[in-house]
């Protein structure tokens, strides 16, 4: 197993953006907006996950741009980038497209590999081999050099508030989020079966394809109950699959799926309680760990990442989303708090895009 080592002096950042669309495939408006988004960001991020979020039952999807930064004013520099400016103050008040920036201190966040190769979180840090902390429960919380048992790295809520009901419509206009309880977790778990042999693709379906599916099943199932306040399953397309079942999300080779939790305890507890993901665990271990009947021939590439920030560490801005987006479906609790922005008149936010596409084709 390997980690991340992270500068303790200097702050990472995730930034994750997304454009909706309803359908398999975007509009032509939205397509556009993917493509000229996507060089904004992707010369300038230290990383770039390129991955689509499968919304089904609703029937949309979401383009995420899940990007790494190595510091808070690298990430500042690109955003406050005259193009990047204008594009996000210039998107229509329907755009259906949102930002979620994390700035991440050392101490209270952690990366676990199956590998020693660059993924994720690894981009800004340097890889490195763990010898101690694995193989229990409790380990991730323990690799937080913040925590201790004065500090659990607790929620100030008593109780995992209950988002607003989806309702399909668009929110027209700009959502800013200003307010967040401490120590909400977020949660970044991939898994890449694209080199896997034969041998190891017949073992994993005889031994732990159902399973990992009913626990990634059970926990976008789970909800805000469980102190689960979102859930994004998403697919890197360009990899192509491994298998032909339900849900597709989970067919494609490379996945990934981001969670935010009302805090770590949250995470440790569902992992806990869930009896098949207890035996999955099990049975993982001793399969893959040395000594197990995969250790030799392992190609499977699993990694998790979660980190725990404080109120003034998040920062969300929804243009135009559905509703029940991200955090804008927890803006009536007064734990989250949010700034509405009217839309703007409809000739000026037209005219804006007009000249921003045409300048970025030219």
């Amino acid at each position: 197993m390997w980690g991340v080592d992270i500068n303790p002096e200097q702050p990472f950042v995730y930034s994750i953006f997304g454009i909706q669309y309803i359908g398999q495939e975007p509009n032509l408006a939205q397509q556009t907006r993917i493509d000229i988004f996507h060089s904004l960001i992707t010369p300038s991020a230290q990383y770039t996950e390129n991955i689509i979020q499968d919304n089904s039952p609703s029937g949309s999807k979401t383009r995420i741009w899940l990007a790494y930064w190595k510091s808070l004013p690298s990430y500042k520099e690109w955003w406050e980038q005259s193009n990047v400016a204008e594009f996000w103050n210039s998107l229509p008040p329907d755009a259906g497209m949102y930002r979620e920036v994390l700035t991440v201190p050392s101490g209270r966040t952690q990366m676990g590999l199956s590998a020693e190769k660059a993924e994720g979180m690894a981009h800004v840090g340097t890889v490195i081999p763990y010898t101690s902390k694995i193989g229990y429960w409790g380990c991730y919380r323990d690799r937080y050099s913040e925590a201790s048992k004065e500090n659990r790295l607790e929620s100030p809520l008593s109780a995992s508030p209950e988002p607003q009901i989806a309702t399909g419509k668009i929110r027209a206009g700009r959502v800013r989020m200003n307010t967040f309880p401490d120590n909400l977790c977020f949660v970044v778990e991939g898994q890449d079966h694209s080199a896997i042999t034969d041998e190891e693709k017949s073992h994993w379906f005889e031994n732990f394809d159902e399973s990992v599916t009913k626990w990634i099943s059970d926990l976008e199932a789970a909800g805000s109950a469980a102190g689960i306040l979102d859930t994004r399953l998403c697919y890197a397309p360009s990899g192509g699959t491994y298998r032909n079942k339900s849900p597709a999300v989970l067919n494609y080779n490379r996945k990934v799926q981001l969670f935010y939790f009302l805090d770590h305890g949250c995470m440790e507890k569902i992992g806990r309680s869930n009896k098949g993901h207890v035996a999955l665990r099990n049975n993982f271990l001793k399969d893959y760990c040395p000594g197990g009947k995969m250790a030799e021939i392992a190609r499977l590439l699993l990694w998790v990442e979660t980190s725990v920030v404080k109120k003034g560490e998040i920062e969300c801005e929804y243009v135009g989303c559905l509703e029940g987006t991200g955090f804008m479906a927890y803006d009536n609790n007064d734990a989250f708090k949010s700034e509405v922005e009217a839309p703007p008149a409809g000739w000026a936010s037209a005219l804006k895009w007009w000249f921003l596409t045409r300048t970025a084709a030219s």
